[in-house]
């Protein structure tokens, strides 16, 4: 899908931006199987499905603090949060093997926006920004029900600041949900992603206020009442994002006979 001069996005999970037919950033999923030539291969991230095109020829740029991702090792415990022999319940291991990469000066603009991981970047063009897995589409969100943030905290510092560079460009392109290019609608969906994290603080107040849970029974609870049906991974993963909510919250954890059990301390 051509957007403007110069500027193409391959939709997909994630959607692939293609500037100057020279830069191709977060090339991955179904998208990876596509022959794509290119002088720099860029990753806002370390997340399997977001690296393809660090095996392409070229040069490759991953942020320096998602370098863990470049290993099978690394790679499961930014998702989640160990590593083991094989296993079926590593289900995003959408590629096997370590990766090898040069890093070197990106020739584009890189900002910072940690939260989903902690090296995440958004890249900014002449007139295109690519804000990678900081914003989600409406439907990713629902559909995960937890968002695979490793700190939710500061995931919600990174939306703020976005919010401010979609302002200055006059495209924007999400990894994962519709092709928004229109900075206002995009605006629109960085505070629905804001409000969504603000109502998933919400609900798990409410829940530890009424009896201590561990982090695992939130994250069945809020799936279950949403229709979504927990399998071990979702709850390995989602407790993640959990526990990071907790803890920023300052709820109290202490450990009963059957787990690590969190409430609000004063209840």
């Amino acid at each position: 899908m051509k957007i403007a001069q110069g500027i193409e996005v391959i939709p997909g999970s994630p959607n692939t931006l293609i500037v100057d037919d020279t830069f191709v950033v977060d090339l991955g999923g179904k998208n990876s199987e596509l022959g794509i030539k290119a002088e720099y291969f860029l990753a806002t991230h370390g997340h399997a499905d977001h690296i393809a095109g660090l095996l392409k020829d070229g040069k490759k740029f991953l942020p320096k603090e998602d370098l863990w991702g470049l290993t099978d090792i690394g790679r499961r415990m930014m998702v989640y949060g160990f590593s083991s022999r094989y296993n079926e319940i590593f289900t995003y291991d959408l590629i096997r093997g370590d990766i090898i990469t040069e890093l070197g000066n990106s020739p584009v603009e890189t900002l910072r926006t940690p939260g989903h991981t902690p090296g995440h970047v958004i890249f900014l063009f002449d007139k295109v920004v690519y804000l990678g897995d900081t914003v989600l589409g409406e439907k990713v969100l629902e559909n995960f029900v937890f968002p695979f943030h490793a700190d939710v905290w500061a995931e919600l510092e990174s939306l703020e600041k976005v919010k401010e560079v979609v302002k200055s460009k006059e495209y924007s392109v999400i990894a994962h949900g519709p092709i928004i290019t229109n900075s206002r609608k995009m605006i629109e969906l960085i505070e629905k992603n804001i409000t969504y994290l603000r109502n998933l603080e919400k609900k798990v107040i409410s829940l530890i206020s009424d009896k201590p849970l561990t982090a695992e029974q939130i994250v069945i609870k809020v799936m279950q009442e949403r229709g979504r049906i927990p399998t071990s991974t979702s709850v390995l993963m989602n407790s993640i994002f959990v526990k990071s909510l907790l803890s920023g919250l300052n709820a109290e954890a202490f450990i009963l006979d059957d787990g690590l059990y969190w409430k609000l301390k004063g209840s």
